[in-house]
């Protein structure tokens, strides 16, 4: 190679290198830190990549953006072998098509040591790519997996449920990637996976039983994520996590509540058919607080439970916006079961004032302490106490004796 094209040569990679070095800083620029990079359509390709990598200029790097840059399993590869993003904590390359060949270099490179979330969406992965990242011991600090749109299929999620390093995880997303029941089947069966709240499996071959198998194995990992021990015994929070009835089912079946005594579920969509599940529960036995403001289980559900010789020792009960009528508070009202009721909020309901009447007049409800009734028994005593005053006969006193008093008083003060 002659000097004028070796110069030319070294002249394009320096050129190259202080583009990529602008491009840097103008992208520091515009996320006004420099923790926070995004590429999206900037197109560098591997070779962009590739300087990218070599840059110091990104050793502070928390979340770097390369989707559609139209990288290759090189491009991958040079992220993998780069030493200047330690910090790296979210990698989001959505639509190149870095393959299998490219997540496996991620997969084996340990210079991503604070890694948590790994969005490889529209990459042409398939199971051999699930396979790496199934097996690869520097994935364990993920807690978001985003591999939708892929070529996954029913191997390739067999691949991930065999994964021992993916504990940490908390979202997978699936979508697309060709799976149908026998997938999911082998997913809900794994115990890899605690902290997993949220898969998304739309646009896959699942029939009903594929999501229903789905949505258990989803609320077990709920459930052992928000109960916790206390002195009282167990509490249990499922608020505002869209529940319905299927998962109350789900619920009311699990076997890891040895002793529950709160649970909350406001802010669902539970319906009457869900109270039924739970009021059958044996899990409920020992419950003293149950929560369910904002669902939707009318008076059927309120019936369901206080018909429930498993609830009856209920001690606060919270239905309030939850559509119930004179009807429900009527069912209440006449339930022998509840009689150890303290509390009881119903506010947010289409009731009448005779429905709320009926709660006060009732004989099962006397420890309630909330709401506060003006009860028969109190204006009877109230009336009775009037009586004995208007009785009593007040005798007259000595005018002129008492002004004495008053004037025997004031000299003393005045001593």
């Amino acid at each position: 190679m002659s000097l004028p094209t070796v110069f030319r040569v070294f002249m394009a990679t320096k050129a190259r290198y202080y583009n990529i070095e602008g491009t840097i800083r103008n992208g520091f620029k515009l996320s006004r830190d420099y923790e926070t990079l995004d590429f999206n359509f900037i197109k560098l390709g591997d070779e962009g990549v590739k300087a990218f990598a070599k840059s110091r200029s990104v050793k502070q790097l928390k979340r770097l953006t390369l989707s559609n840059n139209k990288l290759t399993a090189e491009g991958a590869q040079a992220l993998a072998e780069s030493s200047n993003l330690p910090m790296l904590e979210s990698l989001k390359m959505y639509r190149n098509k870095i393959g299998d060949e490219g997540i496996k270099a991620l997969a084996e490179s340990d210079k991503f040591p604070k890694l948590k979330s790994l969005r490889l969406a529209l990459n042409g992965i398939g199971p051999q790519g699930a396979r790496s990242i199934a097996t690869s011991k520097n994935f364990s600090g993920l807690t978001g997996l985003v591999l939708a749109e892929n070529k996954l299929g029913d191997e390739g999620i067999k691949h991930l449920s065999a994964a021992t390093s993916l504990t940490h995880l908390e979202i997978l997303d699936l979508r697309k990637n060709g799976i149908t029941d026998k997938g999911v089947i082998a997913l809900s069966k794994s115990s890899n996976f605690p902290n997993l709240q949220v898969i998304e499996l739309s646009d896959n071959h699942l029939t009903d039983m594929g999501k229903n198998t789905l949505s258990g194995f989803l609320i077990q990992n709920l459930v052992r994520k928000r109960t916790k021990e206390t002195e009282e015994g167990m509490v249990c929070d499922l608020s505002n996590l869209g529940i319905g009835d299927l998962e109350c089912g789900f619920i009311a079946k699990y076997d890891g509540f040895d002793n529950l005594t709160q649970l909350y579920l406001e802010l669902n969509k539970i319906t009457a058919e869900g109270m039924r599940e739970l009021a059958h529960s044996k899990n409920v036995m020992n419950l003293r607080l149950l929560s369910l403001d904002r669902n939707k289980i009318g008076d059927e559900g309120i019936r369901y439970i206080v018909e429930s010789e498993k609830l009856q020792n209920l001690a606060h009960l919270m239905v309030e916006y939850n559509e119930i009528t004179d009807e429900g508070l009527q069912a209440i009202a006449t339930s022998e079961l509840m009689t150890n009721l303290l509390r009881l909020y119903i506010e947010g309901n289409p009731y009448t004032d005779d429905g709320f009447a009926m709660l006060a007049e009732s004989e099962y409800l006397q420890q309630l302490e909330y709401p506060e009734f003006v009860r028969e028994e109190a204006i009877e005593e109230v009336d009775e106490a009037v009586e004995e005053f208007e009785d009593v006969e007040i005798e007259d006193v000595d005018e002129e004796e008492d002004l004495g008093d008053d004037e025997d008083l004031t000299k003393q003060v005045i001593r």
